[in-house]
């Protein structure tokens, strides 16, 4: 580690300058911020776009891979990527162990459940019954958070969390733990569905850019492009393209 400290930021800009691309990793399951559509191995979203102008501003094109949850620590400490995206929340435990950019969006832990069901969950202690069952795909912060407070619930994983919001629509399950931005994005598009407390979010986050361990020295470079997107409106522009009514929040 030492010695790739030393290469320092213009030493790892300059080898992906010359490699002509930025690798970036997303998990592509979080709409909208990066989800990855397999039938056409497209990719879209918040992050996607974020990351890609980002990669412009260096001056190479950007390259996308697929991570998952679960592996993006050990993705991140064997240089798999230069920098992953995709909804990664800003923690005090990733920070001690990783590499993170400032933070860019604001965000906070709320749920999603059947419209039918929203008089039923007024606060946190309402989710945390035995007969309220809770589907979660497992490695993230929604993780940590629903066995953290939510310990009372039948807890169900489910690989595939762009497929959560269905699954409650079928009444496989009552409720998604979820951060602000994705539950307003599924209660915008599943009808059945809404986010009773999205405005008294549980917890108050940002999410942010992580690192690969040989490209960690140029976090700071990153951090002075996310300031300038702030200043001139890109973030703002893309709040609005990808999160409609959140993007004043």
């Amino acid at each position: 580690m030492e010695s790739i400290k030393k290469q320092g930021g213009s030493a790892i800009r300059e080898r992906i300058r010359q490699r002509g691309t930025l690798i970036a990793a997303v998990p592509g399951d979080y709409r909208p911020l990066a989800y990855h559509e397999g039938w056409t191995d497209a990719y879209w979203g918040f992050d996607i776009e974020l990351v890609w102008k980002l990669a412009s501003y260096l001056g190479v094109k950007m390259d996308v891979i697929l991570t998952s949850w679960e592996k993006l620590e050990e993705d991140a400490k064997t240089s798999r990527f230069d920098l992953a995206a995709g909804g990664i929340s800003r923690t005090e435990e990733r920070a001690r162990k990783l590499t993170l950019s400032d933070g860019y969006l604001s965000v906070g832990k709320t749920i999603l459940c059947r419209r039918d069901d929203a008089a039923r969950y007024k606060s946190l202690a309402d989710v945390n019954q035995p007969d309220v069952r809770i589907l979660y795909n497992p490695g993230g912060t929604n993780e940590h958070f629903i066995k953290t407070h939510l310990p009372k619930a039948a807890l169900i994983t489910w690989a595939d969390n762009s497929r959560i919001p269905s699954r409650l629509v079928s009444g496989h399950a009552d409720v998604m733990v979820t951060d602000t931005v994705e539950a307003a994005y599924y209660a915008h598009q599943y009808p059945e569905l809404t986010a009773p407390l999205i405005d008294k979010p549980f917890t108050t986050g940002e999410f942010c850019l992580l690192m690969g361990r040989e490209s960690a020295p140029l976090v700071s470079e990153v951090n002075e492009v996310l300031r300038k997107f702030r200043e001139d409106g890109t973030l703002l522009d893309l709040k609005k393209k990808y999160l409609g009514s959140l993007a004043d929040a």
